[in-house]
């Protein structure tokens, strides 16, 4: 029997279940028997300074801990190659004898395998690539969600909830909560999940899909402190205003990620700013940042259950002789088991997929029936809470 090797590569921002994609490809291959298989140390930068490691001979306690673990073992990196680089790449899948690469990862991700899958054949050196959708953003064109986005989701839905409760006790005019979201609102549409009613959290939600206007917020929180003596709002990090400008972003150079982006995220600090001048109330900022991609404790059953699928199902497609292509996750079915399709990966990395127009309406909770349906099954059930007592009517004294 025929030994074969394939590598994995692991791209981008960790997530939640992004080792549960890598998992589902070692079972399948720990299955076969016959696939060796090797990870690229730190994403894309592994690959140009040839740096792996042997994944097999891991025991099964360590392949479930594998899968119930947060981050990227392997390690991820965001790198554009350069044409020298695809040389060096190139040059090293040869000497390695490795024609068969799985790729997890979001948008840069997919791009990355496209080229290096490009530049191969450029090169004569025939390769086969599939792409496994992870990312919390959930903008991938092409799939209907990505692994990672329901864990996150649960997180941002869960803790706009709990946050309510807290600032309900001691109302504290204003709380604003930031999730992150650079280019697209996926994961602040998620708070509205667990809203049942008026008085429920978030109050206001503000997302990428559409222009940011400060004097329309600051008459909204105005309203609403008017109609109750607290507030909960939740915005993307990424808001624009009219002239598409974010809201807000540091100028610090040093806080910039490897593709030169200035790093995002402070635009909940900024508005509480605003509003504590502007309207004259305490107002608070919350930013839980890259805690809302690493808790496992609010991991979604549904997003384990695809990540493992992407996993597996890339695999065996790559072993089968698919290439230059994704794992297209289709909509969830009322049993909750994963299906999906196979999209060209030229199809997927042309730009960021934004929450579809016809899922959102020019309100308060901008996002419409259509969207609450599609996030609540992939979020799981969420904590309840009574609040009867907060609303008791309160008795003077005798």
């Amino acid at each position: 029997m025929n030994t074969q090797s394939l590598l994995v590569v692991q791209g981008g921002g960790p997530a939640p279940v992004a080792n549960a994609s890598l998992y589902g490809v070692l079972k399948e291959a720990y299955h076969r028997g016959n696939i060796k298989v090797f990870g690229a140390r730190h994403g894309t930068e592994g690959l140009i300074h040839g740096q792996m490691v042997d994944l097999g001979g891991l025991t099964q306690p360590q392949l479930e801990r594998l899968a119930r673990s947060p981050g990227a073992a392997l390690g991820s990196s965001r790198v554009k190659p350069s044409p020298s680089e695809l040389e060096r790449i190139v040059h090293f899948l040869e000497k390695r004898d490795l024609n068969r690469m799985v790729f997890i990862g979001g948008n840069g991700t997919m791009r990355a395998a496209q080229m290096i899958g490009d530049f191969c054949r450029q090169q004569g050196y025939d390769i086969g690539i599939v792409g496994a959708p992870k990312t919390i953003d959930n903008d991938v064109w092409g799939t209907d969600r990505c692994a990672g986005y329901a864990s996150a989701a649960r997180y941002v839905a869960q803790s706009t909830r709990d946050l309510g409760m807290d600032v309900r006790a001691l109302p504290q005019p204003v709380s604003i909560f930031e999730t992150m979201g650079r280019s697209v609102g996926w994961l602040a549409a998620a708070s509205a999940a667990g809203k049942r009613h008026e008085q429920e959290p978030p109050h206001l939600l503000y997302l990428p899909e559409a222009p940011f206007e400060i004097d329309a917020f600051l008459s909204w929180v105005d309203h609403i402190l008017r109609k109750q003596d607290w507030a909960i709002v939740v915005v993307a990090e990424g808001i624009r205003d009219k002239a598409g400008r974010p809201v807000y972003e540091t100028e610090e150079a040093s806080q910039a990620d490897a593709l030169k982006r200035p790093l995002p995220g402070g635009v909940a600090r900024f508005l509480a700013q605003k509003v504590t001048q502007e309207l004259k109330v305490r107002c608070r900022d919350e930013k839980p940042g890259l805690i809302g991609r690493a808790s496992m404790l609010h991991v979604s059953a549904q997003d384990l259950i695809d990540a493992e699928f992407i996993g597996s199902t890339a695999f065996r497609a790559v072993l089968a002789g698919r290439h230059d292509e994704m794992v297209a996750l289709t909509p969830l079915t009322h049993d909750g088991k994963p299906g999906c399709e196979f999209v060209p990966l030229s199809s997927v990395t042309r730009s960021d997929r934004a929450v579809p127009q016809d899922w959102l309406c020019r309100a308060d909770i901008p996002v419409n029936r259509r969207f609450i349906d599609y996030v609540r099954p992939l979020i799981g059930d969420l904590l309840e809470y009574d609040t009867v007592v907060s609303n008791l009517e309160s008795h003077g004294s005798a």
